[in-house]
């Protein structure tokens, strides 16, 4: 589905270790496992969503679009995400490769992502003693952004991203997530709270990997809104988006648990 591809991924969530200290990754809470998701969009068009797990561990992720998402572990940890995904003009069957470095306390420091052109694209990350953590993003060995991560706990919630143009440009774009208080549909999901701060340049906002987002702002300006309808586990059983400015992207999703 275009939103979870989206979330997963760095060309959509795309797309870490969510604070320094690894203790508390929601990843070994109890409950149940999202195992399909059905988006309704403003148009009338429905797609399906469906993953596959060993255990708490991800395998992949189709859409009944032909789209997969396919994922690579080392021990608990994420170290490579391999999209398939098929071109709209030519038909072709498109490949995109994420790949995740890991220091020795299982934090990101390097996520690498390689498209269809051959394009690279290499995120840098250093976690600072005041409890943000800084990164550097180059693509084709060129420095393009720079930025800082803040958290809430384990969340990350907002992003500050100064990005190159140029020798003599540059220009400060601050996103800003807020959530709400109920479970993640992907809070007992292996190492995906390891992978979220991956691709900061590229992707917006932040999924939730405890709790659910709520509002998506950028400078101050609202850009998305979800509300929940919640089932016994108090995880979404339905999700209503909203974009500001522009309706097509609009959807309700019904969420699915093992």
């Amino acid at each position: 589905m275009k939103k979870l591809l989206y979330l997963f991924s760095a060309v959509a969530l795309t797309l870490t270790s969510c604070s320094s200290d690894d203790s508390s990754d929601p990843t070994t809470t109890e409950g149940t496992t999202l195992k399909k998701i059905i988006e309704t969009y403003s148009d009338g068009s429905i797609e399906t969503t469906n993953f596959f797990y060993n255990g708490n561990k991800i395998i992949k992720q189709t859409t009944d679009y032909g789209d997969e998402v396919q994922y690579t572990y080392t021990g608990d940890l994420i170290t490579k995400e391999r999209y398939l995904f098929e071109d709209g003009d030519s038909g072709d069957i498109l490949e995109e490769i994420i790949t995740y470095e890991y220091d020795t306390n299982n934090r990101l420091i390097k996520s690498t992502r390689t498209d269809e052109d051959n394009y690279v694209e290499v995120d840098v990350f250093t976690y600072n003693a005041n409890g943000t953590t800084s990164f550097v993003t180059t693509a084709d060995g060129n420095t393009i952004a720079t930025g800082t991560i803040h958290y809430v706990g384990n969340q990350p919630y907002k992003k500050e991203i100064i990005q190159n143009e140029g020798d003599e440009f540059e220009s400060t774009t601050t996103e800003v997530s807020t959530f709400d208080t109920k479970r993640s549909p992907y809070s007992n999901i292996t190492g995906f709270s390891k992978t979220i701060i991956a691709s900061p340049y590229t992707s917006r906002g932040y999924p939730g990997i405890v709790n659910n987002p709520l509002l998506l702002t950028v400078n101050g300006i609202s850009q998305e809104s979800s509300s929940y309808t919640y089932n016994a586990s108090n995880m979404p059983a339905t999700e209503t988006v909203i974009y500001f400015g522009s309706t097509d992207e609009n959807s309700t999703s019904e969420y699915f648990y093992n």
